[in-house]
């Protein structure tokens, strides 16, 4: 059990005997689901819900399937008024699943509604760390607002695919700059446009950082030099991972295999996994013919083990690229995705949708993610969205514009968005009209990209990419950098730029939340948010005009489950009020029923 300030104030209510606090939480009492028994309301008001698999008897929540429902009636609105809703949550120590939806009462084809859950940031190729972040949003259909973040590194012009929220911050590794000295620095964000330099990772001869993830309280970071045009005649050193001690120390984890560009990393069942290249040809071979591509896992101190075994050659090829955790299992993936349950790789398919037959031997995964409790895949030569079904089945969620490799993919606020090459271009998904796009960081009036898979040198140096996007501070953060990241190739103008922008209103907290169960409540009183764990208000939305938000949906209210993913972990005493509690209601909140 977390303790803090706020256990003394609900020992202060408790010791008085006070019964006063009890009674007033049947005021504006909406909806009362204990989830330990059953799933029925007791409110008294009748909004009882349907459970879809929850085992009831523990509170638990699988992960994969299992969710409670609710009707939709008119006397659970809260419309334009105030509300609250408050929860206990249990996650354990070793993940091995996103983690999920608490509360959805949402409508996403008219972006209308509430999202609470637990999420862990994830940038670009990495998957999501073991880390337990809550975020809370509401949104009424209102435009998006960008706002620029200003370049993490002056000189260079890649921001990699590496935004990562660790213990509050916002970190960025970058690739590449004019001078050798600010090669392979990773950036901390410090509010405007302002960031920290945090060092140089390692003094290899490696052009930067391409991987951050959150593992075990840590940030980890893996080296590379990405320039895929230039990485095996530059005579550029192997790959190692590091450990942030703060400041600007980074502590060696070793050298992985003969990488010479680490390209992802996960966070799965306790351990830390990392895959990429096959490093230089052995001497005497101009290449690599014939030889597997391997990921590795961490076996502490300097130490790293082979993890997995995979043939370079189709039919199931696999260059380990991008990788995610679902439902139990690592994924990683590039042309094929492959799983994996800890003990064993299994073939998962090829991500091809609906591209057409003529690209088909140019496929490649450049990320995945989770969405609606599904894992999607980001592909190329069409920036093209690909749904996992099951077995090796898949099936198509729509082409990105003009767009030709998805980099990013991210659920912010109940929408899916995706960061694509060759604009620079932030899209959102709207189910029945497919993509729409939000912003496009290069797009010259007439320019024209030319063909993916046949384009001329000059084009390549201009195409743009959306290397990261993130949640951090309420919003979503997205990362821009050239197509080869070297600095003889493009400009530093908007590339190795970050922007934000704010869907609606939400609000975050950007700490580990821990293991074990924590209470928290989301309230929405005059013009604010206002984010509380365990007693304490951890966070505030900027004012807005309460008018803009008409929350009134039709969509039935889920409790473990949403637009991201079915909650893994424990479920209990939801509570859904259509006012704002006070503090000392939570506090009392949190003293009575806990688990």
């Amino acid at each position: 059990m977390v303790a803090g300030p706020a256990s003394f104030v609900v020992a202060c209510f408790l010791l008085a005997g006070s019964t006063s606090d009890v009674k007033d939480l049947s005021k504006g009492l909406l909806g009362y689901w204990k989830l330990f028994g059953d799933c029925k309301d007791h409110s008294g008001n009748g909004h009882d819900g349907t459970n879809h698999g929850v085992d009831l008897k523990n509170s638990f929540f699988d992960g994969k399937a299992a969710f409670v429902e609710v009707p939709a009636k008119e006397s659970l609105q809260v419309g334009k008024g105030d509300f609250t809703v408050s929860s206990w949550v249990h996650t354990d120590r070793i993940i091995d699943d996103t983690l999920g939806d608490i509360f959805n009462f949402y409508d996403s084809s008219i972006r209308r509604g509430i999202n609470f859950g637990l999420h862990s940031s994830a940038g670009g190729y990495q998957s999501s760390g073991d880390d337990r972040k809550v975020y809370f949003g509401m949104d009424n259909g209102l435009p998006d607002d960008w706002m620029d973040c200003g370049r993490p590194n002056p000189t260079s012009n890649y921001v990699s695919n590496s935004l990562t929220v660790h213990n509050g911050d916002l970190y960025a590794g970058t690739i590449d700059a004019k001078d050798e000295a600010d090669w392979c620095h990773v950036y901390r964000y410090a509010g405007g446009k302002e960031w920290i330099d945090c060092g140089r990772v390692g003094n290899g001869k490696t052009t930067g950082v391409m991987a951050l993830i959150v593992h075990q309280d840590k940030l980890y970071a893996g080296t590379s030099t990405y320039d895929w045009t230039r990485v095996f005649s530059g005579n550029y050193e192997t790959c190692h991972v590091y450990r942030y001690e703060g400041g600007k120390e980074w502590v060696d984890c070793g050298q992985v295999g003969n990488m010479l560009r680490i390209n992802c990393m996960a966070s799965y069942g306790g351990r830390l996994y990392v895959g990429g290249d096959r490093g230089m040809p052995p001497p005497g071979e101009k290449q690599w013919t014939g030889r597997p591509y391997q990921i590795f896992v961490h076996e502490g101190g300097t130490k790293w083990g082979v993890a997995g075994t995979f043939p370079p050659e189709p039919p199931h090829s696999l260059y380990p690229h991008a990788m995610a955790v679902h439902d139990g299992k690592l994924y990683a993936g590039y042309p094929n995705v492959f799983s994996y349950d800890g003990r064993k790789w299994e073939f998962a398919g090829t991500p091809l949708g609906n591209t057409p037959v003529d690209l088909k031997p140019h496929l490649q995964v450049h990320s995945l993610s989770v969405f609606r409790g599904n894992l999607i895949a980001g592909m190329w030569p069409e920036a093209r969205v690909v749904q996992h079904e099951n077995g090796i089945k898949w099936s198509d969620r729509g082409h990105l514009g003009d767009g030709t490799e998805i980099n990013a993919l991210c659920v912010y606020n109940g929408k899916l968005y995706a960061g694509a090459i060759p604009r620079g271009e932030v899209s959102r998904f709207d189910d029945s009209t497919g993509w729409t796009s939000l912003r496009k960081f290069f797009s010259p009036k007439g320019w024209e990209p030319g063909p993916a898979t046949a384009p001329v040198r000059a084009e390549i140096n201009n195409w743009t990419r959306v290397t990261s996007l993130s949640i951090f501070q309420g919003r979503m953060f997205a990362s821009l950098g050239s197509c080869t990241s070297s600095v003889n190739d493009a400009p530093a103008g908007i590339r190795g730029s970050v922007y934000s922008m704010r869907a609606g209103q939400c609000v975050t907290y950007d700490k580990d939340l821990g293991q074990g169960w924590n209470h928290l409540a989301a309230v929405r009183k005059g013009d604010e948010l206002r984010l509380y764990v365990n007693g304490n208000m951890i966070s505030k939305s900027s004012p807005f005009n309460p008018q803009d938000y008409d929350l009134t949906v039709k969509k039935p209210l889920k409790i473990g489950f949403g637009e991201y993913d079915y909650f893994s972990g424990r479920i209990r005493e939801v509570r859904f009020y259509n006012r704002a509690i006070s503090e000392q209601e939570i506090a009392t909140l949190q003293g009575i029923n806990r688990p």
